[in-house]
């Protein structure tokens, strides 16, 4: 007998559980558990993980699925000969998988602890995958070939206009693209329901699916997540170059602003992540980590300023006191480039 073990790292969320998925089936396991990490270093998350992924009962093993690995152990020596040694003594019989969402812009660039864990997955016989979300120009072909995959006919034409629309033609290195195979996917089962088995077309993907351009309000929040002032700041001109709407991207703001202070004061009372999964990320544990982790870099007086800022300026744009690009210039002078830490 021997143990059943896979890291799958990446940058494309669909594709990464499609893994888990498939890895489950080949194990043959009776059952999962889920362990994400809520804050780093998590020496509690891999020590449940060595418990869960040991339990070996009379139909076969549990599968212990260790969400964020990285984030468990984080810079501690400690956490990370921990996570290593997970690997290394996994008993026979036992069933581990290690899944680690890497942000797009440094999916190529693997930390060393990576690599450490790798190499001691495949020392152990296990298996290593990588699943990156398609760049630009990529998508219109993923989605022609997925859609083979679920037996839906797509036409050319619709499959470019969908990989439009859910934001694969973004150029932009900092476009955060780990939902977008997920959100392609989901359009696609909807599109094959109003089709009806006829082959889905480009009006049925004018029809159905909008036209949101999500690509450039991905790399607003995801510069705000990173304390990325600059970075933002370019986001928001690229957002308002491509004709998305001011009030638009002040609302995309205000809502990742507010669930970065709500993840704050969630994260400092200690609250369960499932609670955390549910206030601040509609149930998506792995956007929850995230969440938590970002807000981790400002101060409550920060985010609440940043917040009540955003306010003001809906405020002086809706009595007509300044222009909408001018307002939203306004609060990115002060409240982005203009931002210094401060206690709180």
């Amino acid at each position: 007998m021997t143990a059943s073990l896979l890291l799958v790292h990446g940058d494309d969320s669909l594709g990464i559980d499609q893994a888990l998925a498939a890895f489950a089936d080949r194990s043959g396991v009776v059952g999962r558990a889920e362990i994400v990490a809520e804050r780093t270093p998590d020496e509690p998350a891999i020590d449940r993980a060595r418990l869960e992924s040991a339990s070996v009962g009379l139909f076969g093993a549990r599968l212990a699925i260790l969400r964020q690995p990285l984030r468990a152990a984080g810079r501690s020596t400690t956490a990370s000969d921990k996570l290593l040694s997970l690997v290394e003594s996994l008993p026979d019989g036992g069933a581990l998988a290690l899944a680690e969402l890497r942000p797009s812009r440094d999916a190529g660039k693997p930390p060393a602890l990576l690599k450490r864990l790798a190499d001691a997955v495949i020392a152990r016989g296990g298996t290593v995958e990588e699943r990156i979300a398609p760049r630009r120009a990529e998508m219109s072909g993923w989605i022609r070939a997925h859609a083979g995959r679920l037996g839906i006919e797509i036409e050319p034409r619709a499959a470019a206009l969908l990989a439009e629309r859910v934001g694969g033609a973004a150029w932009e290195s900092d476009i955060e693209r780990g939902e977008q195979t997920r959100v392609a996917d989901s359009e696609l089962r909807k599109l094959a329901t109003y089709a009806l088995g006829r082959p889905v077309t480009a009006a049925d993907v004018e029809a159905l699916v909008t036209d949101t351009k999500p690509a450039s309000l991905f790399a607003i929040t995801n510069a705000i997540d990173r304390r990325e002032p600059d970075a933002a700041a370019k986001a928001v001109e690229r957002a308002i170059a491509e004709g998305q709407p001011v009030l638009r991207i002040m609302a995309s703001l205000a809502g990742r602003v507010a669930d970065l202070i709500v993840a704050r004061d969630l994260a400092a009372a200690r609250a369960p992540a499932a609670e955390l999964t549910r206030r601040v990320a509609r149930g998506n544990a792995r956007m929850a980590s995230h969440i938590v982790e970002a807000a981790g870099r400002y101060s409550a007086v920060e985010l609440e300023a940043m917040l009540r800022g955003l306010f003001e300026a809906d405020l002086a744009i809706k009595s007509n006191t300044m222009a909408e690009e001018a307002a939203l210039v306004a609060w990115i002078g002060e409240h982005l480039l203009g931002t210094r830490r401060t206690g709180g």
